[in-house]
């Protein structure tokens, strides 16, 4: 493994992702309207705990990705809205957008002028993985 690779993510990484994304994307549409009906309204206990079991892991996650320092987490003790929640949860968001570009690329060995092959790259299957298939080919 190169140098380069070290940073990236692994295919566990990337089941979590994927899990969590489809979660946060559930939370984000039920704050969505609770925040429309009642946007200052403080959340309970249980909401709190709910919210946080997708949005620790989420952090943790991209833990060492630039947008790691904007992301919080629900403080039972300060009581946050609605409107606080549709806020972090935004900022998350955004941080899966910049995960999914940053990793999910066009593979340009198994990619060809007709057509593109894009792919998670992942440290069992980093970028340069297929060089090796590519280079076979040209020997023969």
């Amino acid at each position: 493994m190169t140098e380069e690779n070290t940073g990236l993510p692994t295919e566990k990484n990337i089941e979590d992702y994927k899990l969590l994304k489809d979660m946060l994307h559930s939370q984000k549409k039920e704050f969505d309207l609770l925040s429309k009906k009642k946007a200052d309204e403080q959340l309970n206990s249980m909401k709190i705990k709910m919210a946080n079991r997708v949005l620790e892991p989420l952090k943790e996650l991209f833990e060492h990705e630039e947008s790691y320092k904007f992301l919080d987490t629900l403080n039972e003790d300060e009581m946050p809205t609605n409107s606080d929640v549709v806020l972090i949860i935004s900022q998350y968001e955004t941080a899966i957008k910049e995960f999914r570009n940053r990793y999910y690329l066009r593979d340009e060995y198994q990619s060809s002028r007709y057509s593109s092959t894009t792919r998670w790259m992942t440290k069992e299957c980093p970028p340069d993985h297929y060089a090796d298939e590519e280079e076979d080919e040209d020997e023969e």
